[in-house]
């Protein structure tokens, strides 16, 4: 192999083969943009490799037009790629226009942005192998899996796909991996291209390419190795000077992505590091650099106060407000605060739940003022954890910081799992508060958190099927952590004859809180009335709270119900804006707080049911012994909607606080 140049190889198809694109990316282009997407994984790789003890630095450096490759230099890294990039004579329009960028390309001089690290240990494991799971050979599994981690429970990520965002960074769809391994005196070059099943120059081809060492076998036998620095070092340096990378004599990974899309900017860059890595970075764990042309900038646990300032807000509606510099600046400084306290500075006790109120047990008048007089509040909330092969329940806790936030328009609360922001949960909004979440990663509770993330790593989800298959009570436990600023909150805000009209409120019909905009409306026990008038529309249907839903069902005292049809629909109430606006807001966002169906469970007797969208049913009450259950929902506050769906039927329209 010494001297022979390396080239883009992709293998023949055999006439057995299943025709299959990839579609690992739409696990991910539903919740995050692409700045968002390449951010988390390559950070999280970074740190996931981590050497104990040693701060990582990621380095982002982007070419830019001045720094960009001439074409015959490029051409060293597009050998064999170019007739698989532009193949797709079946493609959709979309694919036709990519294809034609791509070709446009081609000819043009190669820019392109590095992402290096260092602290980190680089590509572990056995080049040479390729069995199908490889536990711990991280070269394995960046270079030669897909859908497969070979990742430990204390890793970041662990679906194995989030490495299909450094090809969809590229318009050419390829990248290009350099590593040196702790302990190694050897550097490793490889790339990797995913496209689509192709014929090219009449012959059929898989997705997946590499770009390898010459190797003269055939396709039965090939086995893709890097370039490496001790055979052939004239190569490996030549690229390592051709894309700036600094990766002969310390260890760690570079990753280069050629012709990087429009959307992948230093601003963006930025934006997406502190916003989703500012608690790591605070702790000194971790510090990024970002380097263009007539620029360079250091974001690190004493710059970071002052880069946040003039972070570049993205022009979408849909970008969450805690991106704001002022909300970013505001849990900054939480994080500063809390990093610094000692354990004994935190207020211990278990976990809040539906049926415990653990600050009954605290000088609850105490911490009210507290928090009314603007002082930070710590507390180590304790939860345990039982997962099916263990014989008993591990032990376990989080820290939650709060504070009151006046000047927000809306309460935040900030997840983070090791170093891992769960960006896409927020339940505190109705409270002018700032929380941070910060659970270990390395503990049970991180592992059954994990366990609830989806492939995107942006929320613990209690109805994740890794997670009931591999915990017991999982589900309640991840409720629990989600919501327990939300109970705290709601205890440290409340007076006590406000918690008196809550508790009575639960028992008898009330009028809506003044100032809401609301209908009239009944709460737990109460049935779907006009709010105990008696001059309005006849009784029809009860809406009841269940433990983790709500139950339509026929009153004793209805009849002639049999055969007339209904609209339901509902959402978790709140304070501020419609209900029912936030749950479409977030469902085409892909992160809907629920959906029938996937984790939200319809159960009727003698009911014909239809779902209609994740949080609406049209049904037809068939018998007098109807009864619609609905499961799956956690404990917030329902408001629910029922409307006779007859166009001739008065509409009994009510709005339920279950």
């Amino acid at each position: 192999m010494t001297g022979e140049p390396p080239r883009w190889r992709f293998r023949r198809m055999l006439p057995s083969e299943i025709n299959q694109d990839p579609v690992q990316g739409e696990f991910f282009t539903n919740v995050s943009d692409l700045p968002e997407r390449l951010v988390r994984e390559s950070l999280q790789n970074s740190l996931d490799a981590r050497i104990p003890g040693e701060t990582v630095r990621v380095r982002f450096a982007f070419s830019g037009e001045d720094g960009a490759l001439p074409p015959e230099a490029a051409a060293r890294y597009l050998d064999g790629l170019a007739p698989h990039v532009t193949a797709g004579a079946d493609a959709d329009a979309a694919e036709r226009e990519a294809i034609e960028e791509a070709r446009a390309c081609l000819g043009r001089p190669m820019t392109w942005l590095a992402i290096e690290d260092f602290g980190a240990t680089g590509l572990a494991g056995d080049v040479e192998a390729n069995d199908p799971k490889q536990p711990g050979n991280h070269f394995w599994g960046f270079f030669r899996s897909i859908g497969i981690s070979p990742k430990g429970e204390d890793s970041g990520g662990s679906w194995g796909l989030g490495k299909w965002v450094f090809p969809d960074a590229s318009k050419i769809n390829a990248y290009l991996g350099a590593t040196r391994r702790a302990g190694e005196d050897r550097t490793l070059l490889m790339g990797m291209a995913v496209l689509r099943t192709h014929t090219a120059g009449g012959v059929k081809h898989p997705p997946y390419g590499q770009f390898a060492a010459h190797d003269a076998a055939g396709d039965d036998d090939w086995l893709p190795l890097p370039v490496d620095s001790e055979t052939d070092p004239g190569i490996v340096r030549t690229a390592l000077a051709d894309f700036g990378l600094d990766r002969l004599d310390r260890s760690g990974l570079s990753v280069v992505m050629p012709y990087p899309k429009p959307d992948l900017t230093p601003a963006a860059i930025k934006r997406e590091v502190i916003t989703q890595y500012f608690l790591p970075i605070v702790r000194g764990v971790l510090s990024v650099e970002i380097v263009a042309p007539g620029e360079h900038r250091v974001i690190d646990r004493d710059t970071i106060a002052r880069e946040v300032g003039d972070i570049a807000r993205p022009d979408d509606e849909d970008t969450r407000a805690e991106e704001t510099p002022d909300s970013l600046d505001g849990v900054i400084r939480l994080a500063q605060w809390a990093i610094d306290l000692e354990d004994g500075a935190h207020t211990a006790l278990p976990v809040p739940t539906r049926s415990n109120d653990p600050l009954e047990l605290l000088d609850l008048e105490r911490l009210r003022e507290r928090y009314e007089n603007n002082e930070r509040l710590a507390f180590r909330l304790d939860i345990g954890v039982h997962r099916r092969d263990m014989a008993e329940r591990a032990p376990g806790d989080f820290r939650l910081y709060l504070e009151r936030a006046e000047g927000l328009p809306q309460g935040h609360d900030y997840f983070v799992r090791g170093h891992l922001s769960i960006s896409h949960m927020d339940h505190i909004q109705r409270f002018r508060a700032r929380v941070l979440v910060t659970v270990d990663g390395e503990t049970a509770l991180g592992h059954m958190l994990r366990d609830s993330e989806g492939p995107a790593h942006v929320s613990w989800d209690a109805s994740e099927q890794r997670l009931r298959d591999h915990w017991i009570g999982g589900p309640e436990r991840v409720r629990e952590v989600r919501r327990a600023a939300e109970r705290l909150l709601q205890r440290l805000v409340e007076r006590p004859d406000e918690q008196q009209l809550d508790a009575l409120a639960d028992l008898f019909p009330a009028d809506p809180a003044p100032g809401r905009g609301r209908r009239q409306s009944a709460r737990t026990g109460g049935g779907v009335s006009n709010g105990g008038k008696g001059d309005g529309p006849p009784r029809a249907l009860d809406v009841s709270r269940t433990g983790v839903g709500f139950s339509v069902h026929t009153p004793r005292d209805a009849a002639g119900l049999d055969g007339t049809e209904w609209s339901l629909r509902f959402a978790y109430d709140t304070v501020r804006g419609n209900p029912y606006r936030l749950f479409e807001q977030g469902a085409e966002r892909g992160v809907p707080d629920f959906s029938i169906g996937d984790g939200v469970e319809v159960h009727g007797r003698s009911a014909d049911v239809e779902r209609v969208a994740g949080n609406a049913l049209r049904f037809r009450v068939l018998a007098p012994d109807f009864r619609l259950d609905v499961t799956g929902l956690d404990d917030r506050d329902l408001i629910v909607d029922l409307e006779r769906a007859e166009a001739t039927a008065d509409a009994a329209e009510t709005e339920a606080t279950a």
